[in-house]
């Protein structure tokens, strides 16, 4: 019995370090490339103007009747929201409603989506000045510690030559998704399901936003504190199968993991993009995408990605037929990817049988 019982812990030693072995290759072939820059590779995110205080004040006037639709749906939610276009709490608000379809009527949802838009192009003044500090100290040949080089990449916009996910015309055949374990090892009906099930709550496994906020996961009223639309896809991925990487750091964007500190990419819209579109791939038409794969959609084609999603119904080829379940704000196949195009915002898909795990 004992000489079975080491013969078993030999082979699953052996059976271990075949599996992390070119994980741990790939992961190092990643981060070696993030970790070089130079101050050329160094892009900024588009602004309306170099006058942050003129757009601010402009603002007030052009998209007087959205503040007020949105200043009206906080009192009636009872939140603790307070109205300032400089406050990023507010800022990350007034994004999440870019994909409140449903919460207002068509007329006012193009108010809504115009004033989401100028906050997108208005808070890259902030991300700029960021991107700004580390080209002076790329120009003055100052290296970047492991930290920052990971920051940085996970900061940099998406060019506008990356793919994105194309609106095309219906292809022929059935497509509707199977019940399937894809060879990868992703279960795309459990990422279905889990995202059915916590659809309108939170897992109180995945409690770190909440206690970075200083409130309880348990309180509805904590929710409105953090954008969970990517640490919501995220699980929904791990529940389907899909494993964690490990890389330098939790800001890398070659991790994806949730530990004592989830990784940027795990919790994040746009960092969740610098992953997925390296591990996956960013399919090249929406008639590709299935059940249970992944979404994220750029409100202005900034570079900035801001909003994740999954796919949790597929009846066909076409984006109206690619139903979208996602948190924040919390909805259940009450829109489908039909909305954001014609909404114009750019779409990033991900074919999660491809992706590698």
């Amino acid at each position: 019995m004992k000489k079975k019982l080491i013969s078993a812990l030999v082979l699953a030693v052996a059976l271990t370090t075949s599996v992390t072995a070119p994980l741990a290759a790939e992961n190092s072939v990643q981060e070696k490339k993030e970790n070089v820059f130079s101050a050329k590779d160094i892009m900024f995110y588009k602004t309306i103007s170099d006058n942050p205080a003129q757009e601010r004040k402009m603002a007030k006037g052009e998209h007087k009747e959205a503040i007020k639709l949105v200043e009206d749906y906080i009192k009636a939610n009872g939140l603790s929201i307070v109205t300032d276009l400089d406050d990023p709490d507010y800022q990350k608000f007034v994004m999440s409603l870019g994909v409140a379809f449903d919460e207002f009527s068509e007329e006012d949802m193009k108010k809504i989506i115009s004033f989401v838009k100028f906050i997108d192009y208005y808070e890259n003044h902030a991300q700029n000045n960021k991107l700004k500090g580390f080209k002076n100290k790329l120009e003055n040949n100052a290296s970047l510690s492991e930290q920052e080089t990971a920051e940085l990449s996970s900061l940099l916009p998406a060019s506008p030559n990356d793919p994105s996910t194309a609106e095309n015309a219906e292809v022929s055949g059935d497509i509707i998704s199977p019940m399937t374990v894809y060879s990868n090892g992703y279960d795309n009906i459990k990422a279905r399901d889990y995202a059915y099930k916590w659809w309108d709550g939170r897992n109180p496994l995945y409690d770190y936003y909440a206690y970075k906020k200083g409130c309880s996961i348990y309180d509805k009223s904590c929710w409105s504190k953090w954008n969970d639309c990517a640490n919501f896809v995220s699980q929904a991925l791990y529940a389907g199968g899909m494993k964690m990487r490990y890389g330098s750091s939790y800001t890398s964007s070659a991790s994806w993991s949730n530990g004592v500190v989830p990784s940027y990419t795990w919790g994040g819209a746009h960092n969740f993009y610098t992953h997925w579109k390296a591990r996956a791939g960013v399919a090249s038409s929406v008639s590709a995408l299935q059940t249970g794969d992944a979404v994220n959609a750029d409100f202005t084609g900034d570079g900035s990605i801001d909003h994740t999603a999954l796919i949790t119904k597929n009846t066909g080829s076409y984006s109206s037929n690619k139903y979208l379940t996602q948190h924040t704000t919390d909805k259940k196949e009450t829109t489908t990817l039909a909305t954001w195009y014609n909404s114009g915002y750019k779409v990033y898909g991900y074919e999660m049988d491809k992706a590698s795990n």
